[in-house]
């Protein structure tokens, strides 16, 4: 590939380049969305072991990761993926317009995108030399460079360049059609060198092209081997002639001409011929060619296929004579030349006899039937040959540029190097080009690297190579005679004898035999190219080298009244020369010399194209045909030479660009901050990268890194970079989103506070007043936040479990009620058991659903549908327990019979929808099971049923007591005074910006807007400050933990309890006592320093959490004094254990706080103040009220080592309000006034307190421990007695 120069490209070599400053505008690095993972490397240079084996692995990978190009160097390996990768769309070909090739993947729109910029840029003519065998896809790699080049050159809206890139992409179909035919290995193959030079002016307009014919194989017109066909465009054409074409020109199927049947093959899937004659005469029409010029180039077609069919046999004289007369008349009207002369120019021979310099006799000569069968064959190839001659210089006539062309782009697509069972003369030619194409290859490429070495100042060593001029001159000089000099000769001293004239060659090869790069072997003889060594037959060399268009033939086109086919054969024939024509191996010499030297006047750039098996199968890897083109391609030989060098260059500028973050001297916050040059800049990122001073040398305006692992590093080190930076803006991204939602939760809440709730407090009071006087009630079901908001599963929600639920089953209703309940289901030999439900209540229906697990999915199925006009009445009790039956019509239809705690809320929205419906409350519950089998079910008050629990069994209900049946709702609970919402200002992914910003960095907008704290939250530090200092037991009793209260909110909404409804009563049974939280040190825990609860069973400290507490305590010596008891005018109470609430309308408790009691209530539970004015509802159990006793002063308090007293303490009461139904067993103690030391007594100072309450700690932690597996084993008895207990209970 053409090198993509920066700056200092056009100073001398040994002029030194003064350097730049760098440039301020250096584009901020992005990350690439786009980016594939690499498979492999994408630069061969880059592997770490160099050899034809690894080359090979690294292209295999690649390939069957569709990754079907590669690089070495400036060189693009393209291997053939035999199908559409959707990689040359318009999207893909705008992605490389104007990029580095080091910025895009390897591509060969990347080749033609620097070919474009350096004409542009430098003002130098550029060619691209593809090469590789047939079927590899050097076709398709011209025609997408073609297609690049014409879509990104400028002269877009000018119509006259339009239609000059129109004709450049038009020669492409219209010379597939004459110079492509199917063989073994590709169904396209070219069977000739085409060079296209499209033509430049100054602005980068096209503006002309020419194109340069190379090795047509005619010899493919007159004979293919089987399955493989003749050119594309005589199947075209007999498949595809209309009816006059074949009416004029006698044109019939393929089937019945010599020339395409004979192989046996006439169609090719995948190849339509008739849609493809179609595009050859519309590019026809495109590139000008007149209508006139299209009939005469048809007609001779059909004379060529006509000369197919002229068959010979022996006359009595044993010489050739036509079989069939009509033939050739046809061929002479086709011809326009007389049928007589066709005849004798096919059947004899003018040969003349000379003396001395004078001329003799002339003979006709009769021919046999071989040498009539050549003779035909040659005037058949030589028609085609020059008419494909005239097709390319008609298109270059038509291509020419009216403008003086500034610079060209050039394309050659060429044959690759061949290496067969038997090769012969063709492959000669075919390899002896691409030895010129390799020289030219390494001279330039060579020339190139030293000329930037010694530019950049560089050290390095002249690089050693295999110079493959010595195998040039082996096969082209004339003195000494090469190959092609001692093929001549043997065909100008042989005569009619193929033989004897391939002897004379073998004979005459004797001469070069001394050359180390030939060797003879009798009939064969093998020359060792770069690419590996070929053995060429001898047999057949010297006809294939003659001009076997004879003179005969020649005069007979020439008597032709076509002037179009005269035209054809412009030089005139001298029938008293008798000077030798030029053989095919002097064409073919001076058409690569003539090669050569275009392209030495051009900057080239190279692509070898792979075929990577013989089946033309998109995904089969033949591993030893790609090794075997690996090498004669010569890609290790391409892959040592750029690795003498440097593995890596870059210039200064482009290095730092890509590189920059790797350094936080030249970036911050990804944005490029050094204010230096930017060869300092690199020099910057190298060093804190770590990488060595061996691994890279600095030029003039470019880094030189040695090895491939360097820039490995380099690269992996900024994929990192990108990797940490997404996971911070995923870790911000993840935070922004949870403080919108805990925002969004508090505005919320505030709102439903302040406005909202309404209708669900009407809906509310109305459920109470329906059954006002009639049924015991619950303690929730009477606190003042209590709202009935229907529809507790979200079913209306957009999204969520519950809109699944009803889009599963079909429920297009909207959702008035839903919520999680239970059934019985019967069992043979044994009680009832509870089963799971769900219950969805809409306008219309009531659907009793099923939740269950198949096959690890979840699924949902409707048990039953009752329709609310089929409801008769809902018979409930007049206890407090859970259950309800639902009494439908007719009467054959059973009963269902439901436990739900939102049993209320549910009566009450099935009489908003069905106002007619009966609610019947008696002390049993009727309802039918079955068609006429009804079944009664009787409650009985059970105090010894724990908690809120109701258990059934055998048709009983065991509830315990509940609220009179005339109790009322409390009213709404008020705000809270004191306490406001806090800013989420705190966080380490809130923080301030700025960090270490260099001094003039300016942030972003979005970056740098000062964040202002809130007022209100800096006036309550200030206020609470002081407060904290002077009083640090009360601060710390004040103080509120965020994990214990998110441990307790997660625990409510796991299991909502109910207060008992009978008061505040003392049970002498410790199972039913709840377990109380770990109690904290007196004045010297603080709430922080309690294991946050997470569940119902997790409220045990693990030893490591009781050691680390343990561990903090232990250092304290000095223990602040307790704060002073409270004025005797107003009574103070001591909380006798810790408390937490669980709703908005109760105040959390302290071990040791201090209130004061605003209201006592009959129910058991006190309204309280603490000292921060914080009002709320507590257990009346848990508080103590302090007697004022003036007592004296307490001595000093004694020292950490002194003994301490310690007395058991009693565990807490059972609270009026417990959810959990969890025991734990206790051990009573008694609760004593403080004393002064001495008294006996366990808080009469502050060390005996704190080995109390070390003391305590450890009876709490076996307490609670004990506690779990009595509550565990409590849970199994109840199971096995078919106790059932809902674990959802929200207890409302």
């Amino acid at each position: 590939m053409a090198v993509t120069k920066r700056a200092g490209r056009n100073k001398a070599p040994n002029q030194p380049v003064k350097q730049q400053p760098a440039k301020r505008g250096v584009q901020k690095a992005s990350y690439d969305i786009t980016k594939k993972k690499e498979v492999g490397v994408t630069d061969l240079t880059l592997l770490s072991k160099v050899n034809d084996e690894e080359i090979n692995n690294n292209l295999q990978k690649r390939f069957e990761s569709h990754f079907i190009y590669t690089y070495i160097g400036h060189v693009l390996i393209s291997v053939n993926p035999f199908k559409d990768l959707g990689i040359y769309t318009e999207q893909v070909l705008e992605s490389y317009r104007g990029k580095n090739r080091l910025e895009v993947p390897p591509h060969v729109f990347a080749i033609a995108e620097s070919m474009y910029y350096n004409l542009k840029a430098y003002d130098e003519s550029q060619c691209v030399i593809i090469s590789g065998e047939s079927g590899a896809g050097k076709t398709e790699a011209a025609k997408r460079i073609m297609q690049y080049i014409s879509s990104v050159s400028a002269g877009a809206n000018s119509a006259s360049i339009q239609k000059i890139k129109d004709m450049v992409l038009a020669t492409n179909p219209l010379l597939e059609s004459f110079g492509c035919a199917k063989t073994l290995r590709n169904n396209n193959s070219s069977r000739h060198g085409k060079y296209l030079e499209i033509q430049f002016n100054k602005q980068g307009e096209p503006i002309g092209a020419t194109i340069t014919n190379y090795l047509l194989e005619k010899g493919r017109v007159v004979g293919q081997i089987q399955n493989e066909r003749n050119f594309h465009i005589f199947y075209q054409f007999t498949k595809g002639a209309s009816e006059a074409q074949r009416q004029t020109f006698g044109i019939q199927a393929p089937e019945s001409y010599t020339y395409t049947s004979a192989s046996k093959c006439t169609a090719v899937n995948g190849i339509d011929d008739v849609a493809d004659f179609k595009e050859t005469l519309r590019a026809m029409d495109v590139i000008g060619l007149r209508q006139s010029e299209q009939d005469q180039i048809l007609k001779l077609l059909a004379g060529i296929l006509w000369i197919g069919n002229v068959y010979f046999v022996e006359d009595e004289h044993g010489n050739a004579a036509i079989n069939d007369p009509s033939v050739p008349n046809f061929i002479a009207y086709l011809l326009d030349v007389d049928a007589d002369s066709v005849i004798s120019s096919l059947t004899t021979r003018i040969m003349e006899t000379s003396r001395g310099g004078r001329r003799g006799s002339v003979y006709e000569v009769p021919l046999n039937v071989v040498q009539a069968n050549a003779v035909k064959d040659a005037l058949a190839k030589g028609i085609y040959n020059n008419l494909f001659d005239w097709i390319v210089e008609r298109v270059n006539a038509s291509l020419n540029s009216q403008e003086v062309a500034n610079r060209t782009i050039g394309i050659l697509d060429i044959y690759g190097f061949e290496i067969f069972e038997n090769n012969s003369f063709e492959q000669l030619c075919i390899n002896y080009v691409n030895e010129k194409l390799q020289q030219i290859f390494i001279q330039l490429t060579l020339k190139t690297e030293q000329e930037e070495y010694v530019r950049e100042q560089i050290q390095w060593a002249p690089i050693k190579y295999f110079n493959n001029k010595v195998v040039c001159d082996l096969i082209e000089e004339k003195r000494p005679p090469g190959i092609f000099a001692a093929l001549n000769d043997a065909c100008a001293t042989a005569h009619a004898d193929p033989y004897a004239a391939d002897q004379s060659f073998i004979q005459r090869l004797s001469n070069v035999s001394g050359n180390p790069h030939f060797e003879a072997r009798q009939s064969k003889f093998v020359i060792k190219h770069y690419a590996g060594d070929v053995t060429y037959d001898v047999e057949g060399v010297t006809d294939k080298n003659k001009d076997l268009m004879i003179k005969d033939l020649l005069v007979l086109l020439s008597k032709s009244q076509n002037s179009f086919l005269a035209g054809l054969f412009p030089e005139p024939v001298d029938t008293g020369s008798r000077k030798r024509p030029p053989s095919a191996s002097d064409k073919i010499r001076t058409s690569a010399n003539d090669l050569v030297h275009t392209l030495s006047l051009s900057q080239p750039s190279y692509i070898r194209t792979i075929k990577p098996n013989q089946n033309k199968s998109p995904t089969e890897y033949d591993s030893k045909a790609v090794l075997h083109q690996v090498k004669y391609l010569g890609l290790q030989e391409n892959v040592r030479i750029r690795r003498a060098g440097f593995a890596y260059r870059q210039t200064f500028d482009k290095f730092v660009e890509r590189f920059y973050l790797l350094s936080p001297k030249t970036s911050y916050a990804g944005d490029f901050i050094w204010q230096g040059e930017s060869r300092e800049a690199t020099l910057q990122i190298l060093k804190d990268t770590s990488i060595p001073v061996e691994e890279y040398q600095m030029g003039v305006t470019k880094i030189f890194v040695k090895t491939p692992e360097t820039l490995f590093a380099l690269e992996h080190m900024r994929d990192r970079y990108w990797h940490n930076m997404a996971a911070r803006i995923q870790r911000a991204w993840r935070n922004y989103l949870q403080y919108r939602i805990d925002m969004a939760t508090r505005i919320q809440r505030a709102f439903r506070r302040s406005k909202g709730g309404e209708p669900a407090l009407e809906l509310r009071d109305k459920g109470n007043k329906l059954l006002a006087g009639r049924k015991q009630r619950r303690r929730l079901s009477m606190i003042g936040s209590r709202r009935f908001t229907g529809d507790y599963l979200a079913c209306n929600d957009k999204s969520g479990v519950g809109n699944f639920m009803v889009k599963t089953l079909i429920i297009t209703e909207p959702v008035i009620f839903s919520a999680r309940a239970e059934t019985l289901t019967s069992k043979f030999g044994r009680s009832s058991l509870r089963v799971e439900r769900i219950l969805i209540l809409t306008r219309a229906k009531l659907y009793i659903i099923v939740e269950q697990v198949l096959n690890r999915q979840l699924s949902y199925h409707i048990e039953r549908t009752i329709g609310i006009a089929n409801i008769k009445y809902v018979g409930v009790s007049n206890l407090r327990d859970d259950w309800f039956s639902v009494v439908v019509e007719p009467s054959k239809e059973p009963d269902s019979f439901l436990w739900c705690p939102l049993k209320t809320e549910f009566v009450t929205q099935l009489r908003e929808v069905r106002p007619s419906v009966e609610i019947r409350v008696k002390d049993v519950i009727e309802y039918k099971k079955k068609a006429n089998k009804y079944s009664t079910v009787a409650f009985i008050i059970d105090n010894s049923v724990s908690g809120h629990f109701d258990i059934y069994k055998s048709g009983k209900v065991h509830v315990p007591s509940g609220l009179p049946a005339n109790s009322v709702s409390a009213p709404t609970p008020k705000k809270k005074p004191g306490i406001g919402i806090k800013a989420n200002t705190a966080g380490k992914l809130l923080k301030k910006g700025g960090g270490n910003a260099p001094q003039g960095y300016q942030l972003s907008q979005a970056a740098s807007r000062p964040t202002n704290q809130p007022q209100q939250q800096q006036q309550q530090q200030q206020q609470h400050t002081p407060h904290q200092q002077n009083n640090a037991p009360s601060a710390s009793r004040s103080t509120f933990s965020p994990a214990v209260s998110a441990a307790t909110f997660a625990l409510a909404q796991t299991r909502i309890s109910s207060r008992p409804e009978t008061g505040p009563t003392k049970t002498s049974s410790t199972a039913s006592r709840p377990m109380p939280p770990i109690p904290a040190l007196v004045s010297t825990l603080t709430p922080a320093s309690i294991p946050a609860v997470t569940s119902a069973f997790s409220m045990v400290s693990s030893p490591a959490v009781v050691a680390q507490s343990q561990s903090r305590v232990a250092p304290q010596t000095v223990i602040p004094p307790p704060p002073p008891p409270p004025p005797a005018a107003e009574p103070k109470y001591k909380a006798l254990y810790p408390y937490t609430a669980n709703s908005a309308s109760e105040l959390p408790l302290t071990l040791g706080e201090f209130v004061s009691v605003k209201n006592k209530e009959g129910n058991g539970w006190w309204l309280v103040c603490n000292s921060l004015g914080q009002e709320g509802w507590v257990p009346a159990t848990y508080l103590e009220e302090i007697k004022v006793v003036v007592r004296p002063s307490p001595p000093p308090p004694p020292s950490s080592n002194g003994p301490i007293a310690s007395t058991k303490r009693k565990a807490a009461p059972t609270p009026p309000v417990k959810k959990s139904a969890i025991s734990t067993q206790s051990t009573p103690v008694s609760s004593t006034t403080p004393t002064p030391l001495g008294g006996g007594s366990s808080n009469t100072t502050l060390g005996s307190g704190l080995a109390d309450a070390l003391k305590k700690k450890n009876e709490a932690n076996q307490s609670l421990a004990g506690g779990l597996a009595q509550a565990i084993k409590m849970r199994a008895g109840k199971m096995n007695s078919d106790d059932e207990e809902d674990d959802d209970d929200d207890d409302w």
